[in-house]
This record gives C-alpha cells, sequence and structure tokens, in this order.
C-alpha cells in the first residue's frame, strides 16, 4: 500500500488452552485474559447503552417539546440531528487522534460523565437554546466514546471475533434504543397529570423534563465502573513500545489509497444511517400523528419490541461472520451487511403505508431484525482492514461521516419533506416512504460496489501480517 507499508497489521493469535494467549514470537504484547476481555465487553455494552439512550430519548418528547416551546418541525430535526450529530462528528477527529495515543479507559470515563450530566442538563433546560446547548455538550461527550471502544474491543479480540464483539456492542446500542422509548413513556404515564414545578434559580421543569434526569443519572454512576476494567496492550506493537499516533496525511493516504474498500464500509454505514435514523427519530410522532396513540403507550410498545428483537439480531449477525470468515468468505463482513439492505429496504418503504399502527409495527420489527444482522459486521469491516494505530482515526472518519452527514441530514430530510414538499404535518408517511426509496436505493448501490475490493483488502490484511 503506498506510503503506508512500514504500517504493520494486527496479527490473529495461536488458539491458547489457557486463560491469556501467549506472547508473540515478534515480541507483541500477549492477548488479555478471557475475563479481562469479556468483563470489559459487557462493561463498554453497558456505556454504548448509556449513549443510546442519552442521545435518543428526544425523539419521544418532540410533540411535548414543541408544545412548551412553540417550535416547528424543522427546528425540532435541527434538536434532534445537528445539535447533536455536528459537535459529535467534528470533535470525534480530535478526540480519536488522543484514543491513539493514551489510555482509552480514562478517555471513556470522562466521556460518559460528561455527556450523562449534559442529559441532566437537559431537564433544566429553560428554552430551546439552552436544550439546544445541553445537546451539543452530549454530542462532544459522547464523540470520544466510540473510537476509543471499538479500539479496546479489537486489541482485546482475536480478529475473527471482532464482529461479535462489536455485535455486543451494537446489542447496547439497540437495547439503549429500546430503553429509551421504554423508560421515556414510562416516565411520561408516571409524570401524566403533574403540574409544572418551579425551581429557585433554574426555572420551571415541566413533565417531561423529569425523562432526561431518569436517564442522565446513572451515567454517571457508571464513570466508576468503567475505571475498574484494564486497558489492554495495543497489537502491533511489541512489549515496551510507546503507542504513538499516525499523522492525519499518512491516515488519509492508507484510506485513499484502498478507496473502494473504504466507500463500501464507512461510505456504506453513513448511507444506513441516512436509511434508518430518519424513521427511527420520527417513528414515535408518526405513531401519535397517525393513529392518535399517546405517548406513553408508543414509548412502551416500541422499546419493548426493540429490546426484544434487535440484541436477537446482533447476536446472529456477529455469529454469521465469525462462521462465514472462519470458512474463507473474506467478505463475509461486507455481505452481511449488503444481505441486510436488500431484505429490509423494501419492508421499510412499505411500512409507513399499512393502515393499522400494530401492522406498521410489525412490519419495522421484522425490517429492524433484518438490517440489524449487519449493525456489527459493518463496524467490523473496516476494524480488520485497518492498522492498529490508525484504527481510532478512521473510526472517527466513520464517526464524522455517519452524524455530521447522516444524524445530522436524516431527521432533517424527513422534516423537509413534511413541511415544504407535501406541507402538511400529516403527510408525514409519505416523507417516511421517500427517504426509504431514496437512501435505500443508495446503500444498497455503495455497499455492492465494494464487495469485491473488500475481500481484496481482508486478504491483504491477513497476508500482511502472516509476513
Amino acid at each position: 500500500m503506498a506510503g503506508a507499508a512500514n504500517i504493520t497489521m494486527d496479527e490473529t493469535p495461536p488458539k491458547s488452552t489457557g486463560d491469556a494467549a501467549p506472547a508473540m514470537a515478534s515480541g507483541e504484547q500477549p492477548w488479555p485474559p478471557r475475563k479481562d476481555a469479556y468483563y470489559s465487553l459487557v462493561v463498554m455494552t453497558i456505556v454504548v447503552m448509556f449513549t443510546v439512550l442519552d442521545r435518543s430519548v428526544l425523539a419521544l418528547l418532540i410533540d411535548p417539546i414543541k408544545q412548551d416551546f412553540g417550535i416547528t418541525d424543522t427546528q425540532a430535526a435541527l434538536l434532534l440531528g445537528a445539535a447533536f450529530s455536528l459537535p459529535y462528528g467534528i470533535c470525534g477527529m480530535g478526540i480519536a487522534r488522543i484514543a491513539d495515543r493514551t489510555n482509552r479507559r480514562n478517555l471513556v470515563a470522562v466521556c460518559i460523565a460528561f455527556w450523562s450530566a449534559c442529559t441532566v442538563a437537559c431537564g433544566v433546560a429553560q428554552g430551546y437554546v439552552g436544550l439546544f446547548l445541553a445537546r451539543i455538550g452530549i454530542g462532544i461527550g459522547e464523540s470520544g466514546y466510540g473510537p476509543a471502544s471499538w479500539s479496546i474491543a479489537t486489541d482485546n479480540f482475536p480478529r475473527e471475533k471482532v464482529a461479535f464483539a462489536t455485535g455486543t456492542y451494537g446489542i447496547g446500542a439497540m437495547v439503549g434504543t429500546g430503553l429509551a422509548l421504554f423508560l421515556g413513556g414510562t416516565v411520561l404515564h408516571l409524570v401524566e397529570g403533574i403540574p409544572p414545578i418551579d425551581v429557585p434559580l433554574i426555572g420551571t421543569i415541566r413533565p417531561w423534563q423529569w425523562t432526561f434526569v431518569v436517564v442522565g443519572a446513572p451515567g454517571l454512576l457508571w464513570t466508576l465502573v468503567v475505571l475498574t476494567t484494564k486497558e489492554p496492550p495495543r497489537r502491533g506493537l511489541v512489549a515496551g513500545q510507546k503507542a504513538l499516533s499516525v499523522p492525519v496525511k499518512e491516515v488519509a493516504r492508507w484510506v485513499f489509497d484502498d478507496g473502494r474498500t473504504y466507500l463500501a464500509v464507512i461510505g456504506g454505514h453513513c448511507m444506513k444511517t441516512l436509511l434508518s435514523a430518519g424513521p427511527a427519530t420520527w417513528g414515535a410522532t408518526f405513531l401519535h400523528r397517525e393513529f392518535h396513540w399517546d405517548l406513553a403507550k408508543v414509548g412502551i410498545i416500541s422499546g419493548a419490541i426493540t429490546i426484544v428483537v434487535s440484541p436477537i439480531a446482533m447476536i446472529l449477525g456477529g455469529k454469521l461472520s465469525e462462521y462465514w470468515t472462519r470458512q474463507g468468505r473474506n467478505d463475509a463482513n461486507l455481505r452481511i451487511v449488503f444481505f441486510g439492505l436488500i431484505c429490509s429496504v423494501p419492508l421499510m418503504v412499505i411500512a409507513p403505508l399499512i393502515p393499522n399502527a400494530y401492522g406498521v409495527l410489525a412490519m419495522n420489527a421484522l425490517a429492524s431484525f433484518i438490517g440489524t444482522l449487519g449493525f456489527g459486521p459493518g463496524i467490523a469491516a473496516f476494524q480488520v482492514v485497518t492498522p492498529n494505530r490508525m484504527r481510532a482515526q478512521v473510526s472517527s472518519l466513520s464517526q464524522f461521516s455517519t452524524n455530521v452527514i447522516a444524524f445530522a441530514l436524516s431527521p432533517l430530510i424527513v422534516a423537509l419533506f413534511t413541511d415544504y414538499v407535501f406541507r402538511d404535518e400529516g403527510a408525514l408517511k409519505y416523507s417516511m416512504v421517500l427517504n426509504a426509496a431514496l437512501m435505500g436505493g443508495l446503500a444498497l448501490l455503495v455497499v455492492w460496489q465494494g464487495l469485491k475490493p473488500y475481500a481484496r483488502s481482508y486478504e491483504r490484511a491477513v497476508r500482511e501480517f502472516a509476513n
């Protein structure tokens, strides 16, 4: 690979009969004991749950916020998307360079404490601007978690198990999404009928704002648990060698030299998010407007479905990737992503048009299950073809594209269709159909073009390390 020949790929370790693999012949650090690796995986998966819980609960509260703060769907979309995703993507690039050369566990602990405090701050915001600023804080705090945690997982587990590890993280993400809806709906139900409370030095606390306090406070306590995990040795470094951050120019050269692969794995992930984030953020509002369900009911039922369906898909997707990889299919990770897209996109187009709320939920559950099969393999896809000392920076590139482009635009695209194309709040379902058709087609095209290049990149990664 031009300009990057001095970068060493990660090694797949020999099988171990004990708790830890022996040190590599080259002097590389041994693999961590299994108990440490799996303990870290569990703790970090729960951190993922908190990240998604804190960022996603807002989607359930759009209509109460619109009513109290007097905002439009477009302003709400900016709150859902740009306020969080722009600082998330921009700050993630800089924090990733820190993750590539410092203690990643400590970085995660600082990040979760900061974004949890900002989530609680959403619960005391006195207007649209205050809520917007608190969302910016959540975006900044969460931006450091992804690159650091993905890098930790890849240094804790061998190549064929990385999809399982990232898929387990994905379980945390989906459970967090479900809990955001379930807990949000439960809190809304409990505070229903309670009048606003005037708090000295803060102002008026409205009933829906307690939801932010309930979901944000536990993250502050979980910071202490994160500090009980161990920082794994970095793969590709000999014992005692200090981790150094690779210059951005060298990372860019590596990515561009393998452009079609990274377009598929990073661009594909971005397009998948454009496809799914819009319906996800507007789903509760859609059921409320179209079928007149109260938001507490929407949250509890939708959350329960997500908590049950998504973890099963995550586990199956990771296991399928592991099986295909062991069978010698070098494109296993990306092919699972492609399969999930080609089967789920038609279902996402149809779902909003079903004239029954339970039918909509059932179709969305099926689409979510199939599409989620590719979540873990999709994240693992670029981790396993990227050198260790570049991994957090490449992860942040994925975060940047996914958040600055996808999470910022997806809710906004749906809102713009509703406000300026159909000019009717009741046409939200048609906006969701149009979004699914356009973004689904683009996602399929981007992933399909990269299947063969990705297989070559994976083969090269294994071969270069073996040499």
